[in-house]
C-alpha cells in the first residue's frame, strides 16, 4: 500500500506542474455524477435471543458521488433514499421454515465542503456523513427481537485530495485519494446494563482513485472514475458468550461511467441555465474476500455472504440555475441478483443491498 501511495503522489506531482487553470467554461460543461446509492458493507451479527441476524449496514461514500473530474470551490448536499435494504433476519422456524428475511428503506445525508488552492489544479474536499439506517445501540428485550431496528446516526468523517494531472480542449484528467475515519458509532447489543455483543469499527479506509471527463462536442459529455477501497486491518467482535473474535472486510473495486447530453444551454442568464439527461453505470466488485475467525458465527461482505459483483444502472438530469447552482435527481437500479447460502440454510443477496434508490445532488460554485 505504501508504493501505491508514492506512486500516486507522483502521478499528482508531474501532473500539477503541466496543467493550466480549468475555466468556468469548461468545468460547466461536465457535471457531477449523481452515483447509485453508494456501498452498505453489511456485516452479520448473530444474537441468541430470539435467534436473530442482524446486518450492520457500514455506508461508504463513493468517489463517483456528487464528484467531479476537475477540482472546484463548492458547498454541497448529496441524498440517497434506498428502498427495500435487507437489514435482518429472524429465524422463527416451524412458523416460517428457515426464518424470515426483514427489509427497510434506509436514508443517507451528505454534506459537501470543496477548496481549490495552486491556481486551481489542486482541492481538498470535506464530506460530513449522516444516516438514517440500522441502529447501532440495541438496549432492550424488544429491540433484541427486532432484527430491524432503525435509528439516525453520524457515519464515517471522510476528506480527500484531488489533483488535475492533463487537461485540453476536450479532456480533463485527475487523481486522488478519499479517507474515511473511523468516526461512525461502535454496535452494541447491551441488555440488562451489561455488553452482551460489541463490534468495535476502529477501522480506517484509503480509497485512490483515477477520473477522466470528455466533451467531444458541443452537447456530449462523459466522465469516468476508478476506484480502490482498502482498509486499515481487522475489526474485533466482543461477545460474554464466546470472548474477542477479529475478522476483516473486503477490499473493493469500482468503475464508474456517465454520459449525457445537453438538452438546454443558456450560458450567463438568468433562471434555468442547462439542463441534460444522463445515464451512468456502476460496477463495484470484491477483488478480496474477508476473513473470519472459524469458531465465530458472525461475517462480512464478501466472506460467507459470497463473493460481490453489484452492477447498477442510473438514469437522470444535471443541470444549473444562474450558473452558480447546480443539481442534479434521478434513479438507480441494481441489474444483478446473486444469493449467497447464509447462516443456518438462508439465503443472502450478495450482488444487490436495494431494490431500487432515489437519488439527487445540489452544488454552489464560488467563482
Amino acid at each position: 500500500m505504501r508504493n501505491l501511495f508514492l506512486s500516486l503522489s507522483f502521478l499528482l506531482a508531474l501532473g500539477v506542474q503541466g496543467v493550466s487553470a480549468q475555466t468556468w467554461e469548461d468545468a460547466y460543461a461536465v457535471p457531477n455524477m449523481l452515483g447509485d446509492g453508494g456501498l452498505l458493507q453489511p456485516n452479520l451479527l448473530n444474537n441468541a435471543i430470539g435467534g436473530v441476524w442482524y446486518n450492520i449496514q457500514q455506508h461508504t461514500t463513493k468517489i463517483c458521488e456528487n464528484n467531479s473530474v476537475i477540482p472546484r470551490d463548492r458547498i454541497g448536499f448529496h441524498f440517497d433514499a434506498l428502498q427495500d435494504v435487507q437489514t435482518g433476519r429472524a429465524n422463527v422456524p416451524p412458523a416460517i421454515p428457515g426464518g424470515s428475511n426483514r427489509t427497510r428503506n434506509l436514508q443517507e445525508y451528505r454534506f459537501w465542503g470543496e477548496k481549490t488552492f495552486f491556481n486551481e489544479n489542486i482541492s481538498l474536499d470535506l464530506i460530513v456523513p449522516l444516516y438514517y439506517s440500522t441502529d447501532r445501540f440495541i438496549d432492550s428485550v424488544a429491540e433484541a427481537n427486532n432484527p430491524t431496528p432503525l435509528a439516525g446516526q453520524f457515519g464515517d468523517l471522510a476528506f480527500g485530495l484531488k489533483a488535475l494531472v492533463w487537461e485540453d480542449e476536450d479532456k480533463a484528467y485527475s487523481a486522488g485519494v478519499r479517507v474515511e475515519a473511523p468516526t461512525a458509532p461502535d454496535f452494541i447489543v447491551d441488555l440488562f446494563n451489561q455488553v452482551e455483543d460489541r463490534i468495535d469499527m476502529d477501522v480506517w479506509y484509503f480509497t485512490p482513485w483515477i477520473g477522466g471527463q470528455w466533451t467531444p462536442g458541443p452537447d456530449w459529455f462523459a466522465s469516468g472514475f476508478v476506484s480502490y477501497q482498502l482498509n486499515s486491518g481487522t475489526m474485533t467482535r466482543v461477545s460474554q458468550r464466546r470472548g474477542p473474535n477479529v475478522f476483516r472486510q473486503p477490499t473493493y473495486l469500482f468503475v464508474d461511467l456517465a454520459i449525457g447530453r445537453w438538452i438546454v444551454q443558456r450560458e450567463g442568464q438568468g433562471g434555468l441555465t442547462s439542463l441534460a439527461p444522463v445515464v451512468e453505470l456502476h460496477y463495484t466488485t470484491t477483488p478480496t474476500n474477508g476473513t473470519i475467525d472459524p469458531g465465530e458465527d458472525d461475517y462480512s461482505s464478501g466472506e460467507l455472504i459470497g463473493k460481490t459483483d453489484y452492477l447498477n444502472i442510473t438514469g437522470g438530469f444535471n443541470g444549473t440555475i444562474n450558473d452558480d447552482w447546480q443539481f442534479g435527481i434521478g434513479a438507480a437500479l441494481p441489474l444483478r441478483t446473486g444469493l449467497a447460502q447464509g447462516p443456518t440454510g438462508f439465503e443472502w443477496n450478495s450482488d444487490r443491498t436495494f431494490s431500487w434508490a432515489l437519488l439527487a445532488n445540489l452544488n454552489y460554485y464560488f467563482r
